[in-house]
This record gives C-alpha cells, structure tokens and sequence, in this order.
C-alpha cells in the first residue's frame, strides 16, 4: 500500500514538471518575407513585404536606416519601401512584438549592384610591338564596381575565351580593381583582339543576362626574326642561259634581302640589296652559288643556292659537292676547274666563353696546316694583323665591354682562300637593382583581395638566359624566363599574382634574378635577390559564435553576462545594440541583461563590419517553488506514513490486558503470561477492546 501511494505521488510530480517545461517552449518567428531576397541596382527603387500569421501581437513594422516604419497596430503585414536606394550597407529588419512584450525580427537581404563606370584593357611597362616568344602582361582595369563577390572577369582572344577570374573578398561599396593575363604571342596572333568583360554574377534573383560592360579591342603587333619559306637550294640550267633565283622569307617586319656571290665568275658578283625577292642572272656559262642573307632587327639568317650548269663533254666541269656550307667547311667554285671541298684548318680553345662585363678574355686559335700564309684574329677590339710562320694565334682583351663582338680567327691558305671560324661569346652582366613592390596599392592588404607583385631588373644582360625566380619565405611560387634575345643590357620586370589570407600576415616575398649561362658560365649561377617584401594583411571581424548563443534563457532576478569575443585584423570594436529601455549594464564586449529582448553585437574594424543576434528569452524561476512544493510533499508524506504505520503495527502486534486481582497459578495456560520462562504465573484476563487500564 504505501508503495503504490509513494509512486502516484512521483508521477504527479513529473507530471508537473513537464507541464513547467512545456510552458517555457518558444514559438518560431512568425515573419514571412516577400520577396525572400531581392537583387537591386544603385539607385533603383525596392518593395517587399513583411506579413504573419498571427493574430495575438501589438503590432510589427519595419527597422531601416532608410524606409523604416513605425509599430503598425491591427495589421498582418507591412511594407518596406524606397524608391532610390543608395545605401550600400543597409539591413532592413521586419519585427513583431507579441502581447507578452517579447520581440523577435527576420533581417532581409539586400544585394545592391553597381555596373563599372569604364573597363579598359592594357600592356603593363610596354607600348609599341610585341617580339613572337615573350612575355606580356595585359591589365585590365575595372573602375567603379560592386559588389565585388560576384564579379567575373573574363577574358577573350577574339571570340575565343581564355580565362575567368574570381574575387573572393567580400565588399559591399563599390571599388576599383585590376585583373591581369600572362600571354607569349606567336606569329599567328599578329593583328589579333584580346578584350576583357566585367561580368556581375547575382544569382538566380539577379537579372537575366548578367550586367556586363566590355572593354575596347586591345590589336597587338607580332615582330618576328626572318624565316625562309620553302624553296629550290640547287638550280639546273644550260650554259649560257639565263636564270632566276628565288629567295623568299617572311619576318615582321619585313627583312631587307641581300644576294652575295662567292664565285671568281664576273657575272657572279652582281649583288642586289633591298626587298627584291628574285635575283636573275643573265648567260650563265658556270657553276656557282650564291648566298642570299634575310634581315631584320630581330635576326638575320643566310642560305646558299647552287647554280649547276649543263655544259658539252668536252667542257663540262667536274660537278661540285651540294652538301651544305657548315662552319667545317667551306664551297669553292672556280669556273672550269674541279671543285673542292676544303676542311677547316682552325681550332679554338675554348670553343666558346662566357665573360663577366669589363672583364678579360684570352682565346687561343690554333692550325694544324702548314700550308697557309699567315693567321690572324679580326676582332673590334684585341684583333691582330696577320702573323707568319706561326701555328697559334692568341685574342686578348683586358677588359671587354663591346656587347656585340664577334671575333673570328682566319687563316690565308696558299691557294687564295681565307677560311675563318667565329669565336662565340656570352657577355653577362648581373642586375645593378632588384626591388620588389607592389603594383597600384600601397599599405597594408585585405584578405582574399587579388594583388599584383612586381620585381623590376634594372640592367642586366643577356636577357634571353634571365631566369626570374619568386619566393614565400623560403618556398619557391614561381620561374620566370625570357625567350627575346639580347645582347645588350636591358631593363626587364616580372610579376606574380597572390590572394593573401590572415594567416598570411607578416609573410615575407622576395625575387630572385638569375643568370642561367650553360656549363661554360659560372657556378654557381649569378644571382640578385631582391630585399625582403613583408606584407600586413587585415581581414574582417569573426565573431565567437561557440561562445554566445543566438538563443539564451535567463531567469528572473537572476542577471546573464553576454561575452562577444571576436578575431579579426585591425582589432574589432566591439559595440552592443540594444533597446535603450532595457536594464542593462556593458563593460567592454561583456554585457549584463535583465530583461528579455534582442540583443546585437557588432564588431567592427577598418575592413567590415561583422554581428550577431542574440534572443534573450526571460524565463520564470521555478527552484524556490519547486524546492517549497517538495518539502510540502515530503512533510505530508511522512506524516501519512507515521500514521498508517502506527495503524497497522497496533493492529496486529499488540493485545490488552490487566493485572487486577492477578492469581498464582501452576498450570500454565493462554491466558497466563509467563515470568520469563520461570514457574511463577503471572493470571492475567483478557479485556475488551476500549477498556485500558494501568
């Protein structure tokens, strides 16, 4: 039985323990926004709708900096409406307060647009002509544009596309931003369009087609060396008949042509100069051939064309070899007599050299004939007049400084030929200067932001064995090499784009400038290194979401401290927003609450501001009345025990009895108690229930 009573007893108790519980539950926010999202371009006009489903509430209306409402009693919904919206920041809030005083609110997001004033597209640190095999860097500048996040740079060789570029800095006012593309133009892209589109992807809530605004036609002119087409390298003609030669090369711009003739044979050493492309020879009576030499100011290339002549038996010279000149040998070509085929005689050591700018140099030439009437070096500078008798021949310059040298030792053989082998020499000269910046932007940067790094090389030679290297530390980005060639100084600048994050902050760049000159160069390479570059990232407020809940019950009487917390660089500023008749009291980031209400901290620093909501829901404190209606319980429980117990134990474990007139008496019997198990009875008569008497 008092089992039974102790368990009805704990489940009325739990019973009303879930009913408290129950009345502390919190309905969802009865708002509904239409549209639930809206995209607007600057200055257009904008109208959405707050409405709810509920009926108990005194009243609800719309918080904005521009188009707010005031409380609207006895209605279902309200309108936010502007008709020029140029508030890049703003947050429109829809509110409801209920008949209990609670508030809750549904912030409506805004996207606002902004097509760019003007899109243009350059060369970076070049103007004129582009040289086949180098690289270029095109630019193009977006002036005036938002929200950066959904910009989409695309960029376009004619019809075809060639790159996309994103942003992932999030920024709602408008901004000026670059996008670059790395091109090495060939021949093929003379006279081709590179253009460059601002494209603003909003989404599906966006309009359809997306904004876009297109740069103008960007036309680049291809300079390239002088290349022969394809044509006869030996020409069959009857003796005495007239002949042309055809010598066609193509080049930008075009090469100037020059047609030599090595032969002893008068008409052979016609010569003409200029963009003629034919050269005709009138009676040709013998062999020969002719040298034909393309130039422009990129390069200038020679090939021979062989003239043979079908003359009588009795006249017709021994045919001449048609292999090619290679500088072991050299073509003879007298008119009548058999030809020959003369192996080079001069040896040079070394073969080739690489020299320091204003360095010396010494190079031995060499000849295992002695059938010759001297040797000699032809040189700007260290060259020697012919010397006799001798087997070696030596160039020396203390210190050389000429970039275009070439020196060429020849020999004068006894039979009138003059062969002669060119030295080939490299003349480096390492950077006077190797910065590093930062393209258009000075001060610190913003995480997720696009920037352009720059290493300007000022006066280095050649160009063509430059390597650039880009380093993160001590962790290699990036290679840069050259393919224009040059044999004079130049100056030569380099990029590397970079996205930096926060953890990027205090990291150091540097550019390394290298000269790759082969085996005969020095090791290890010649190097620059550019000093260090230390970039300062800041990046926007992160708010400790883990340590202030959007949602927090707070007892009545009993105060919650709110702590916001957030990381971001510059350091935020940490504001509280708050109804001012609330009773609270903030210190810091820390905030002391009393009452129930939304409560907004905002944090804020010089990249964006950053925030977050938090519902203080009031809830009763149920533990003293709790704490009372147990000891209650517990009181009235005991006292019920006590008595069913005594009721009970009386019952059934008690009789009664009395002593009056009690006699002795030897034989033991039901009625008699007994005097702890001795002889002497004790006479006892059993009375009725309601009489008791001591």
């Amino acid at each position: 039985m008092c089992e039974i009573i102790f368990s009805r007893i704990f489940l009325g108790f739990a019973v009303l323990l879930l009913w408290m519980a129950g009345g502390l539950a919190h309905a969802a926010c009865p708002l509904e926004l239409n549209p639930p999202r809206l995209v607007v371009g600057y200055g257009d006009s904008v109208s959405v709708n707050c409405s709810t489903s509920s009926t108990d509430h005194e009243g609800m209306g719309w918080e904005a900096t521009f188009g707010g409402t005031s409380l609207e009693q006895d209605v279902i919904f309200v309108t936010w409406t502007v008709k020029n919206l140029t508030d890049w920041t703003i947050q429109p809030k829809c509110y409801i307060t209920s008949k209990d005083g609670k508030q809750c609110l549904e912030t409506f997001p805004v996207i606002l647009y902004k097509t760019p004033d003007r899109v243009s597209i350059s060369v970076l640190n070049h103007s004129g002509p582009m040289v086949e095999g180098t690289q270029y860097q095109l630019q193009c500048d977006i002036q005036n544009i938002a929200p950066l996040q959904n910009l989409v740079v695309k960029w376009y060789k004619g019809n075809e596309l060639l790159d996309n570029v994103t942003y992932s800095n999030v920024s709602k006012r408008p901004e000026d931003v670059s996008a670059t593309l790395m091109i090495s133009p060939s021949r093929d892209d003379d006279g081709d369009q590179y253009r460059c589109r601002a494209e603003l992807d909003l989404g599906r809530e966006g309009p359809q087609p997306h904004p876009t605004v297109t740069s103008e036609p960007l036309n680049i002119t291809v300079h390239y060396a002088p290349e022969f087409l394809p044509g006869n390298d030996t020409v069959e003609v009857s003796a005495g008949s007239d002949v042309s030669l055809d010598c066609s090369a193509e080049g930008n711009p075009p090469p100037e042509l020059r047609w030599t003739n090595n032969t002893a044979e008068g008409n052979a050493n016609e010569t003409t100069v200029g963009r003629l492309r034919t050269l005709n020879i009138s009676r040709v009576t013998a062999n020969a051939t002719y040298n034909c030499t393309v130039t422009n100011r990129l390069g200038s290339i020679t090939k021979q064309i062989h003239v043979l002549v079908d003359v009588p038996p009795q006249q017709h010279p021994t045919m001449f070899s048609t292999a090619p000149s290679t500088p072991e040998t050299m073509t003879t070509l007298p008119a009548t007599a058999k030809s020959k085929v003369v192996t080079f005689p001069l040896e040079l050591n070394p073969p080739r050299v690489v020299v320091r700018y204003g360095d010396s140099v010494s190079v031995n030439c060499s000849t295992s004939s002695t059938d010759h009437d001297g040797m000699g070096w032809e040189a700007t500078f260290g060259g020697t007049s012919v010397e006799q008798d001798v087997n070696v021949v030596t160039w020396t310059v203390d210190n050389l400084t000429d970039w275009t040298i070439e020196p060429k030792c020849y020999i004068n053989l006894n039979d009138g030929e003059q062969p002669s082998k060119e030295l080939p020499v490299i003349l480096y000269k390492t950077p006077d200067r190797v910065p590093i910046s930062v393209l258009n932007h000075s001060g610190p940067m913003v995480e997720g932001t696009q920037y352009q790094l720059q290493c300007d090389i000022q006066n280095i030679a050649p160009l063509q064995n430059l390597v650039v290297k880009w380093y993160k530390g001590n962790e290699p980005l990036d290679n840069v090499t050259y393919s224009h060639v040059s044999k004079r100084p130049e100056d030569v600048s380099a990029t590397l784009m970079i996205s930096p994050s926060k953890d990027d902050n205090g990291t150091q760049y540097r550019c390394r400038a290298e000269l790759d000159l082969g085996p005969e160069g020095p090791q290890p390479h010649p190097t620059v290194t550019s000093e260090p570059l230390s970039i300062t990232v800041h990046y926007k407020p992160c708010i400790n979401a883990s340590g202030l809940p959007v949602r927090i019950p707070v007892f009545r009487g009993y105060p919650e401290e709110l702590v916001c917390e957030a990381e971001g660089y510059p350091q935020p500023r940490i504001k509280w927003v708050y109804d001012p008749a609330k009773h609270v009291s903030e210190a810091g980031g820390n905030l002391t609450v009393f009452e129930a209400g939304l409560y907004n901290c905002t944090a804020t620093n010089d990249v964006a501001t950053s925030f977050i909501v938090v519902e203080v829901v009031l809830n009763e404190d149920y533990l003293p009345l709790i704490a009372g209606f147990v000891a209650f319980m517990v009181v009235v429980i005991s006292v019920i025990f006590v008595v069913i117990y005594s009721i009970y134990y009386k019952n059934n474990k008690m009789g009664r009895y009395s002593l009056k007139k009690a006699k002795l008496s030897s034989t033991p019997n039901g009625n008699v108690a007994q005097n702890g198990g001795r002889d002497t009875p004790l006479p006892m008569t059993k009375l009725s229930q309601p009489n008791i008497y001591f």
